[in-house]
């Protein structure tokens, strides 16, 4: 509480307005500046605007479709893009004549073997087959084979001096050959039969492991002898034994127990809380209740206070705007999701000619007569004009009253009613025309 003789900080102004004079709005709460809209949160992510830089937030947006029109008029169709061999007999000789001068085109001809420039003998491979013509069944009569498998000749004795020569050269040794250098021994004095290599102690030493294990036995060590107990004392105090607590010259203490615990107690005032009590705390049940304001926002202007029947209302904007129209020309820079992109389903099952960048809309789109015979045609579909016709008239029947349906069925026929002036899909098309080859095989057709 402030002491009235004490002033209160600060500068006072003229209106003596206190903080909570300036949160408080008795009228309409004020509206931002237009200049400082662009940066507000709450204004770039309007439900149903683009979300734009606030960079550009001010610049026109320019009338039209985005995107640069292309110079072909109508676009280039998939027999076009196809299309890359030629078709006449000319066109095919000046492509074979322009393929020519590459070395791989001569030496890999379409159709036929590498050529690699060698001249075979006449007959050669057609008359007379290749390799040398050998006489297995006589050889065989003969053992010739037998021999070669099991040779019973032995080969001949090779000669002691190239024997030595490659000896010598190259350590060409024999299995279990010993290796010999042709030593003088008998300038040294030496029968290397008889002879033991290495040195012998003059003084040799019997049981030298058992001498090394138990010192005791050996007479020629020095005796034991009595050292200062200061050193002992030194030892002790400066050696660490495992299994026992190093010795600090303290001396003895018989009057302590072997559970006597050294150091200051933990508590020394009583009970005092432990780990379990400070982590969880010692408050009361009404200690334990929520605030008053949790959940609730302090800052005026901010609150969101639900009027009466919005118990089960929703807040905030869906992820997928099925509530909002899809725009004709939808911008490059626009992100949201009106329903119509694929979900997981899609995803893990695609459409039909989804690997042309065909979708399923194009085969329910409603399309004049006129671009249906196209289609069809290009599909390589030969269908006369009698069976077309009647496959049109059941498709643009079919698909004349679901459009009246989804439009209301107030208007009346219009000027593209009717089979010959009616829009019909691809898909109602040719389920048309399975119906109509069903009926005249007089079998019960698949859908």
């Amino acid at each position: 509480m402030t002491q009235p003789q004490i002033p209160p900080a600060g500068i006072t102004g003229k209106l003596h307005e206190t903080a909570k004079d300036a949160l408080t709005w008795n009228a309409e709460r004020p509206s931002t500046p237009d200049d400082i809209k662009k940066y507000r949160q709450s204004t770039v992510h309007e439900p149903g605007k683009i979300v734009r830089h606030p960079g550009h937030a001010d610049d026109a947006v320019p009338q039209g479709t985005f995107g640069v029109k292309s110079a072909a008029s109508g676009g280039q169709n998939i027999n076009e893009a196809l299309k890359n061999y030629p078709d006449s007999e000319l066109a095919r000789w000046k492509l074979e004549q322009a393929e020519g001068v590459y070395a791989s085109a001569r030496r890999e001809p379409l159709g036929s073997g590498y050529v690699r420039g060698h001249q075979l003998p006449q007959g050669l491979g057609s008359e007379r087959p290749f390799g040398v013509t050998y006489d297995a069944r006589g050889k065989d009569l003969s053992r010739q084979a037998a021999t070669v498998i099991f040779p019973t000749d032995r080969p001949a004795e090779e000669d002691a001096a190239a024997r030595a020569m490659y000896t010598r050269s190259h350590q060409d040794f024999q299995p279990g050959e010993q290796r010999r250098r042709d030593y003088n021994w008998a300038a040294a004095g030496i029968d290397p039969a008889q002879h033991r290599f290495g040195a012998v102690d003059k003084n040799g030493v019997g049981d030298g492991v058992r001498k090394a294990l138990q010192p005791g036995l050996d007479p020629s060590l020095q005796p034991p002898k009595l050292l200062p107990k200061l050193h002992e004392d030194f030892k002790a105090t400066a050696t660490d034994y495992l299994g026992r607590p190093r010795q600090l010259g303290t001396g003895d203490r018989p009057q302590l127990g072997p559970d006597h615990a050294f150091g200051q107690p933990s508590m020394r005032k009583g009970r005092e809380p432990g780990v379990g009590e400070l982590l969880t705390g010692r408050f009361g049940a009404e200690e334990q209740q929520p605030d008053a304001d949790l959940g609730k926002s302090l800052r005026e202007g901010f609150r969101n206070q639900p009027k009466p029947g919005d118990e089960g209302r929703a807040f905030g904007v869906p992820t997928i705007r099925t509530d909002v129209r899809l725009p004709a020309l939808r911008s490059v820079a626009n992100a949201c999701n009106y329903g119509n992109e694929p979900d997981a389903g899609q995803v893990l099952r695609p459409p039909r000619a989804a690997d042309l960048g065909v979708a399923d809309e194009a085969f329910v789109a409603l399309r004049p007569k006129a671009e249906v015979r196209q289609l069809v045609e290009e599909a390589g579909l030969a269908l006369s004009d009698a069976e077309f016709e009647a496959a049109w008239a059941l498709a643009a029947e079919a698909d004349g009253g679901a459009a009246e349906a989804a439009g209301g069925g107030g208007a009346g026929p219009g000027p593209q009613s009717g089979p010959e002036g009616g829009r019909a899909c691809v898909d109602t098309f040719f389920r048309a025309r399975h119906h109509l080859l069903a009926q005249t095989l007089q079998v019960e057709p698949n859908f």
